[in-house]
């Protein structure tokens, strides 16, 4: 497949390649992803998908209730793709940076664009807590996530996912579009873990998504979205 250019204007073959990103279900995504990790950046990028930077830079702002150094800090990045939040990461200067992503082509595409960013990247489907692996659990001090809060991804089994991945005050780091808070139930249950004394929230911030966009294609439009950092 021939790779797209996300630093020239919106063409045609643009818009052609970025109506197939809302062709899949939980049934297909792993192939879906498979099939258009090559062009996945060019797509969303060049849309202003700014999840990754945003989930980055609270991280980098907030790591310091860790009580680490930022070399030392052990950090796992849920739905990595094609390494995104990773990359911004590594140039903040974390350096112990995990990936996780079921679709085995984006994690092709992550090792291969972004080479010595992460110290691992591991092929796992999500939103399976009770069978999630002992060797993930209780291991990392942070957990990001800027991708899989979204339509035809995950439910609500992911937070348990965030819990069980996470030290005792660790951080997990996600963002999602305002929308999906109310209708797929996610803000309800984040407040159901605060109430329930799971986590705390440490900060929240609201941005625009895919803002680069004057017009909608396919699945693609400007839309609010917001970050969240829990303890």
């Amino acid at each position: 497949m021939q790779k797209l250019d996300f630093t020239s204007e919106l063409t045609e073959t643009h818009k052609k390649e970025m109506e197939k990103h809302g062709n899949f279900n939980q049934d297909n995504i792993k192939e879906h992803y498979d099939e258009l990790c090559s062009n996945y950046e060019a797509i969303y990028l060049r849309a202003g998908f700014h999840d990754p930077q945003k989930c980055a830079e609270l991280t980098n702002e907030c790591f310091t209730l860790l009580g680490k150094d930022k070399d030392q800090v052990k950090v796992v990045d849920l739905g990595c793709g094609t390494g995104l939040v990773g990359k911004y990461l590594h140039d903040f200067g974390f350096r112990d940076i995990v990936g996780i992503d079921a679709s085995k082509g984006m994690l092709t595409e992550c090792e291969a664009s972004k080479p010595g960013v992460h110290s691992e990247l591991i092929e796992l489907f999500l939103g399976k807590p009770d069978t999630y692996p002992e060797t993930l659990r209780d291991r990392f001090d942070v957990v990001t996530a800027s991708g899989i809060l979204a339509d035809n991804h995950l439910d609500n089994s992911v937070f348990e996912e965030f819990l069980l991945t996470l030290k005792q005050g660790g951080l997990a780091v996600f963002a999602t579009r305002t929308q999906y808070l109310t209708e797929y139930g996610y803000g309800e249950y984040m407040k159901r873990l605060e109430t329930e004394g799971k986590w705390k929230l440490v900060k929240e911030i609201t941005f625009n998504r895919y803002d680069q966009l004057e017009e909608v294609v396919g699945r693609f439009k400007k839309t609010e979205a917001k970050a969240f950092v829990y303890q």
